[in-house]
């Protein structure tokens, strides 16, 4: 891909961003489509998406979306994230627990997925598990906090 295509892709991408964070999700989907015409490998489009898919109840397409993105890139966490919130969404509790282990395994500072795990654990009854989890959270976030005023002072 030469460099003004790839600098086009980023434009319309960061385009899709904006306007999603706005919630104008039909047009925030029109830009992602662009942007996966020009580069059918970009992951965060991919993953924006999918996350756009699943704001409109179409379910099943997020999850074609992200089992796509995954065959690109098996390693990614949020990938798998995402993959938990389907599930969730989906009522399959031990699937959506699956992929939010997977998550947290390939990203251990990731409180998002510890808090989505909390959450599928305490849907199941497990209320300790739970809390648990949401104490790992919390633990998460602080250390994530405090590497970041580290980096920052």
């Amino acid at each position: 891909m030469g460099e003004k295509i790839e600098q086009q892709v980023e434009d319309l991408f960061l385009e899709a961003a904006r306007i999603l964070t706005l919630g104008d999700f039909d047009r925030a989907l029109e830009l992602l489509e662009k942007v996966l015409e020009l580069d059918p490998k970009h992951i965060k489009a991919l993953e924006a998406k999918a996350a756009v898919l699943m704001k409109k109840d179409r379910i099943e397409e997020a999850q074609q979306v992200i089992e796509a993105a995954l065959e690109i890139d098996p390693e990614n966490p949020r990938l798998y994230y995402r993959l938990g919130q389907i599930y969730y969404r989906k009522k399959d509790l031990d699937t959506a627990l699956e992929h939010f282990t997977k998550a947290i395994d390939l990203e251990p500072l990731y409180p998002a997925a510890y808090m989505a795990r909390s959450q599928v654990l305490r849907d199941k009854g497990m209320e300790e598990a739970a809390d648990m989890e949401l104490d790992r959270a919390v633990a998460v976030q602080r250390e994530l906090a405090k590497s970041r005023k580290v980096v920052d002072f």
